[in-house]
């Protein structure tokens, strides 16, 4: 009788070690790209092999870099730089003179973001390409943050949310006097607590769903 229970016994063992190892590894991702700046040119190292290099403009500062998972980013006074493990060369975004100065730049392994005065930029590892909204005139910024497959932007009237794998920011409006309260961000989901409201955004389907409290 001993003997027959240790053959299910030893399966569920494996089937829970498997489970810890690939939950471990879903958490961790490595820093693919290792980053630089040196006489003027800014430099990224792929995965140790390929060095790809960019000429910075005569007196051109970095006022921000940072390398997570498959990106590497840099926040220059004329420029927001970034470059992923599948690309052969630095995409550059132009920035305006008076944009660098207000930007809040921050990193995932798979969106790179920046948010300036009037508008958030966004950066995904898979399309290889720049997303932007415009933000609304005159509001205040509240948040700006990102997870490893989403972002999400908040001012004072609006919440943005940008997902892994899609070509834009999808927004939701705040209403009259709703005060953001707690902002929760997973791999693949943003929450946001208001005084009215439960508002969430996934990466599966890419909207934004609200949930009354009262």
């Amino acid at each position: 009788m001993l003997r027959s229970r240790k053959f299910p016994i030893s399966i569920i063992c494996l089937f829970i070690f498997g489970f810890t190892i690939s939950s471990y590894a879903e958490e961790e991702i490595e820093d693919l790209i290792d980053i630089a700046e040196s006489k003027g040119k800014i430099i990224a190292i792929i995965e140790g092999r390929k060095t790809i290099t960019y000429d910075l403009r005569p007196n051109e500062k970095i006022l921000w870099s940072g390398s997570r998972g498959y990106l590497g980013a840099f926040l220059t006074d004329l420029h927001f730089f970034v470059i992923s493990t599948s690309l052969n060369a630095w995409q550059a975004l132009p920035l305006r003179l008076d944009e660098s100065g207000k930007g809040v730049a921050s990193l995932s392994p798979y969106i790179a973001l920046l948010v300036t005065g009037d508008r958030a930029i966004g950066f995904d590892a898979t399309s290889n390409r720049f997303i932007e909204t415009l933000l609304p005139i005159n509001d205040e910024l509240l948040a700006a943050e990102v997870e490893r497959y989403v972002a999400v932007v908040i001012t004072s009237s609006r919440a943005f949310g940008l997902a892994a794998e899609t070509s834009a920011f999808i927004e939701i409006h705040l209403r009259i006097r709703e005060t953001i309260e707690a902002i929760k961000l997973t791999y693949s989901k943003v929450t946001v607590r208001t005084s009215d409201r439960l508002l969430t955004f996934e990466t599966s389907g890419a909207k934004w769903r609200a949930h009354r409290l009262y």
